[in-house]
């Protein structure tokens, strides 16, 4: 073998620090969908068929189609609801795109980055049912977990990916909506369970009323004998012949140290709180005026 059987190749050049610091930052495949675009999307998806549940049900109603009874509502929105999965299990397979996704530049994939089956997509429609179930917390984990993967995307062994990117000022507007639609939310929420009143309290509301305005009727019969309202709880006790009985109905519907009579002579204002607790006020007011004195 001789020297000129020997041939030198020349070595590629290094990377330098800039193609280092490049190939360091590339993200391998599609980027995870953030928590928030994935909120909005989800939101604009489920606002039609939320909407078109309540317009339709109200036009049937009211054009007497269908009766107002808690039988015919449940049917009528699990109609909806149905329609809203088959939806979500078209738009979500395939490769395709709801709405709501398109506009937030997401779609969803199966695990191995691929295009999510029909049936995939039917069983990760279906699972938004468990992640509500969860308070919630089955769409929460999204904010959390590798990948920002849901319970529904565990489920149905699918990910959402974004297949678009947005400036810094899209994605501060991005996060300013998201957020402020979920206080809206999560405010609607809090009224309707939390704040709303229970049955309980409602009775403990109606006979607190209904307490104060036997006072308010007696103050009616006092004005017819005398001519003047009054402001003095214990003569209209009198009026009853059973003061005993008057203080027990108070104790037990009023909240205490909290009944007031407030009274100039030609009209008067009965206030107090039932005993619920939240010490719901309630009011009584004269219904009309006593005769001006002569």
């Amino acid at each position: 073998m001789g020297i000129e059987d020997f041939k030198i190749e020349p070595l590629s050049p290094l990377p330098g620090p800039q193609e280092q610091a490049q190939a360091a930052v590339e993200p391998e495949g599609p980027v995870p969908a953030g928590f928030n675009e994935r909120f909005l999307a989800y939101a604009m998806d489920a606002f039609p068929f939320v909407l078109g549940t309540y317009l339709s049900l109200n036009a049937m109603v009211q054009a007497g189609v269908m009766a107002y009874t808690p039988g015919n509502v449940w049917k009528w929105k699990a109609l909806w609801i149905a329609a809203y999965v088959l939806y979500e299990t078209v738009f979500s397979s395939g490769g395709r795109a709801t709405v709501g996704k398109l506009l937030m530049g997401i779609r969803v994939r199966a695990n191995d980055g691929g295009d999510l089956s029909v049936v995939r997509s039917l069983v990760r429609a279906l699972a938004y049912f468990l992640s509500s179930a969860t308070l919630n917390l089955g769409y929460l984990a999204a904010l959390v977990t590798p990948g920002n993967r849901a319970l529904h995307d565990y489920i149905s062994g699918s990910r959402v990916v974004s297949v678009r990117e947005r400036g810094d000022l899209a994605n501060g507007l991005v996060l300013a909506l998201s957020w402020g639609l979920m206080a809206i939310l999560i405010g609607s929420w809090l009224n309707q369970t939390v704040l709303k009143l229970s049955p309980g309290e409602k009775t403990q509301i109606i006979a607190a009323h209904r307490t104060i305005s036997k006072l308010a009727k007696l103050e009616e019969i006092y004005m017819e004998r005398e001519g003047h309202y009054t402001n003095d709880l214990k003569t209209l006790a009198d009026l009853t012949g059973n003061v005993n009985a008057v203080r027990a109905e108070l104790y037990k519907t009023l909240e205490p140290q909290t009944l007031t009579i407030a009274s100039n002579g030609r009209r008067f204002k009965i206030t107090a709180k039932a005993r619920n607790w939240r010490k719901t006020e309630v009011e009584v007011l004269s219904r009309r005026d006593a005769p001006s004195a002569p």
